[in-house]
């Protein structure tokens, strides 16, 4: 923290004996420090910002009668009346609670640590999910509103969802639950499946990673941030909405100050039927295809979490120490194939995942350094079952009844069963240095084991290939010194990475072989990430690393449902750029930012008809800018506009892949989405039927323009599969009661029913309506 310790006293102070202290915390209502508030005694040049942590000191202090004044972005400003004695050290704690302007919308920026991460020099983009846990909307939805950020979904609830970051997309993004892979803890715990109001914040990094996540990402990451409040509550919601869609989710925290002592706990269940109306080809009692609106008839999804974590907090040996375990499972039908050509009747697949972990964190361990340090299990089961010999059609009718093979999916019919054993361990320690200078270094260690077995070639007596064990081991290590000078306006971070891994495996290939695989990789990483914040309004950010992914246990040995396997699968390497500026004021800011991947072994996931399996592309180069403003003239209106556009092209040498592939050199990348955007308005009155009750309405909408789905330079345009160009409109309403102890939403999503896409003849569920109630308690002081 930064203090000046001047003279400047007000008239009524009378120097008298030693010296005193005013020491203490600013945090917001929930008890999130604020870091960067400012704190000053009134008439004098008494004042410091507080720091990280929300820690504030002003020494020496002149023993008088004094006005505190506290000031921070955001929230209201706040004055206190001191009188200080001589000796004497003030311990002194603050609240700030947020401006009316606040309470209204909060959007991609943010407050306490959110405020300290996009004032560095990371490129970094912060969403608030606080002001949605009264609303129906999922992560995924939200998370899509963020500049240069594209999910793309499979259907409704559960479906697969992919992630794209700046032209980079899938596993190339990392995505991290509280910094720990998010992939650790199973399927039952995706980004389309988690509720908001289990969550704080998410953090997009654009292009550089930090080394803190110890990630092998190569365009960046999301880090889920989970609710961390200090004080006990109860948070219970429960939606209701079209296609027979339940979600219930509960969270709470019981704390004991004066032990430190406290225990949480979290959980949701969701269900969806997931019945909406598509068009497909039905085929005619007389055989003949036919273009028919059809309601999807197996596609029932459920999933469910139980998470309870115990431990102690603010301990003088341990910020926090705790033990969190976990259990949750996936239970989906299997609608249909990749594009969504063949129905599916009777094929499903299931899982359980169960898990314990230990985490311990402390500042000022010594003098300067902090420790966070985490250490986890989990195990998964997965279950394919796809036995039926019957052939459907899209009406849910049995058309045709196989006489010698079974299987929907594989053919000959499957009955396996995979479980995988994943151990995690994290090691992160920061240095200070000095004044602006410090050390951080992080190493992620992962072990991944899967076997299993398939009763169905058990019973054919043939060599049963899932009973010998896929292994993969990785190591991701880096360390950064970072540094800010000139008063805080300019920063610089500069970090070297490592990234290694092993091996093992047996994979499927297009012949039906079975290739035996062992290997172990490594490289080198780097980045170098500056900020210049010239005034108060004005940030400039620019960044540089050289990555490296590595393939993940998914991409060499497959899901084994709808993606084969392939072990010789290399790591992806990209050179990454970021050039970013932004503007704000009270009333509005703006922000501009340019991008710049060239990527080489790019993991490419091809499509087709029944399954596929991911390959190497050799290179690939991404130019993109993406653009946002947001406008909130009063209180109590607020509008936002964003806008992306990436330009991802093959830069495979000619001559290098084949005389076959020449004629896709600088070809624009196929199935990859290259201009979207989004636009938001939100309303908000409060005291509305009494006092501290706030009545709300938003619009948002969506738009992607129209890609092919195939390479632009085969085939004709008119006769090219294309994934259509769409507007999706959602509209709600929501009452909140004071404190929001209670909350009412109603939402139509999809206002005006069109047609929605994110992958090739794969729709996306039309007009449904939401209702969801939620309720807010809080243990009194």
């Amino acid at each position: 923290m930064a203090c000046l310790l001047g003279a400047g006293l007000p008239a009524a102070a009378q120097p008298s004996g030693p010296a005193a202290a005013v020491v203490g915390t600013v945090v917001a209502p929930d008890g999130t420090p604020l870091p960067g508030a400012s704190v000053r005694l009134r008439g004098t040049r008494y004042a410091c910002a507080s720091d990280a942590a929300g820690h504030y000191e002003l020494l020496a202090v002149v023993p008088a009668s004094y006005d505190l004044d506290v000031t921070f972005v955001g929230c209201e400003p706040l004055t206190r009346r001191l009188v200080l004695r001589p000796g004497q050290t003030l311990r002194l704690g603050l609240t700030l609670r947020p401006a009316a302007q606040e309470l209204s919308t909060v959007q991609v920026q943010g407050q306490s640590e959110a405020t300290t991460l996009r004032n560095g020099a990371q490129a970094v983009a912060v969403l608030d999910l606080r002001p949605y846990y009264g609303q129906a909307f999922g992560l995924t939805e939200l998370v899509n509103r963020v500049p240069g950020v594209r999910i793309r979904q499979d259907g409704g609830l559960g479906s697969n969802a992919n992630l794209s970051l700046n032209g980079l997309g899938g596993k190339q993004v990392r995505v991290f639950l509280d910094g720990i892979p998010l992939e650790f803890y199973g399927r039952g715990l995706g980004l389309n499946v988690l509720p908001v109001s289990l969550l704080e914040r998410v953090e997009v990094y654009r292009g550089v990673t930090p080394v803190s996540l110890g990630a092998d990402a190569l365009g960046g990451a999301l880090n889920v941030v989970t609710r961390r409040e200090q004080f006990s509550y109860l948070d219970a919601s429960y939606e209701l909405s079209a296609f027979n869609t339940h979600k219930a989710a509960l969270n709470g925290r019981y704390v004991l100050p004066a032990s430190g002592f406290y225990v949480a706990g979290n959980g949701f269940y969701n269900r969806a039927d997931n019945d909406y109306q598509v068009q497909a080809e039905v085929i005619s009692p007389v055989g003949t295809p036919e273009k028919q609106t059809v309601r999807r008839f197996h596609d029932r999804f459920s999933s469910a979490l139980g998470r309870v974590e115990i431990g102690w907090q603010d301990r003088l040996w341990a910020d926090k120490l705790a033990l969190t375990v976990f259990g949750a499972g996936v239970d989906k039908q299997l609608q249909h194939n990749v594009q969504m050509l063949q129905a599916y009747g009777a094929a499903r697949y299931a899982e359980t995942s169960a898990g314990a972990a230990l985490s311990y964190q402390k500042t000022a361990l010594r003098p300067g350094l902090d420790v966070r340090a985490y250490a986890g299990y989990t195990r998964v089961r997965g279950a394919l079952t796809d036995t039926s010999r019957n052939i459907y059609n899209w009406d849910g009718r049995i058309t045709e009844r196989r006489s010698v093979s079974s299987g929907e999916i594989v053919g000959i019919g499957s009955l396996l069963a995979l479980t995988s054993h994943t151990g995690m361990a994290r090691l992160n320690a920061t240095q200070a240095l000095g004044v602006g200078r410090r050390l951080v270094a992080n190493v992620l260690g992962s072990s991944f084991r899967r076997a299993g077995a398939d009763a169905i070639i058990a019973a054919r007596q043939e060599r049963d290939y899932a009973r010998d064990a896929t292994t993969l081991r990785k190591l991701v290590a880096g360390l950064a010194y970072e540094h800010d000078w000139a008063g805080g306006r300019w920063g610089s971070s500069t970090a070297v990475k490592y990234f290694g891994y092993q091996s093992g495996g047996f994979g499927k290939q297009d012949s039906g072989l079975y290739l035996e695989t062992r290997q172990a990789r490594q490289w080198l990483g780097a980045n170098q990430l500056l900020r210049w914040q010239p005034a108060p309004a004005w940030v400039l950010k620019g960044s540089y690393e050289y990555a490296a992914r590595l393939p993940d246990e998914y991409e060499l040995f497959g899901d084994g449902v709808l993606v084969r396997a392939n072990p010789a699968l290399q790591a992806e390497t990209s050179h990454n750029a970021n050039l970013e500026v932004r503007y704000a004021r009270p009333t509005w800011s703006a922000e501009v930012g340019g991008f710049l991947r060239a990527a080489d072994n790019v993991i490419y996931q091809p499509p087709s008809i029944r399954d596929t399996q991911n390959q190497n592309l050799l290179k690939a180069r991404t130019l993109g800018a993406e653009a946002a403003v947001r406008y909130a003239p009063v209180p109590a209106l607020s509008l936002t506009l964003n806008a992306t556009y990436q330009d991802v092209r093959s830069r495979t040498p000619l001559g290098q892949s084949g005389a076959a592939d020449a004629r896709y050199f600088n070809a624009r990348m196929p199935n990859l989405p290259y201009f979207f955007g989004n636009a938001e308005v939100q309303l908000s009155r409060a005291n509305v039927g009494g006092a501290g009750r706030r009545l709300s309405a938003w619009y948002q909408a969506s738009y992607v323009q129209a890609f092919y789905l195939y390479w632009a330079t085969d085939g004709f345009a008119a006769t090219k599969a294309t994934i259509p160009g769409q507007l999706v409109q959602h509209l709600g309403l929501s009452y909140a009661l004071a404190g929001e102890r209670l909350t009412l939403s109603a939402e139509v999503h999809n206002l005006a029913d069109a047609p929605a896409y994110d992958n090739f003849n794969v729709q996306r569920p039309g007009r449904s309506g939401h209702l969801k109630l939620r309720a807010f308690l809080r243990k009194s002081s």
